[in-house]
């Protein structure tokens, strides 16, 4: 599973949220829950939201 991936989606505001944020549809970002969001998405996801993913990803900001 990909409970990272999951908690990242959570905490930058579910699925909907996410899907706005990227330009792409909701089903593309329910997708990533079974498959994990992909690295270019994941990407620019860090660059926005930096400290929420420093947190989950690697406990917490540098």
């Amino acid at each position: 599973m990909h409970a990272k991936d999951n908690e990242f989606i959570d905490a930058l505001g579910g699925v909907t949220k996410v899907a706005k944020i990227c330009g792409i549809t909701r089903g593309a970002v329910s997708q990533w829950r079974q498959r994990g969001i992909p690295k270019a998405q994941l990407n620019y996801l860090r660059i926005l939201h930096e400290e929420i993913y420093l947190y989950i990803f690697h406990g917490g900001a540098n």
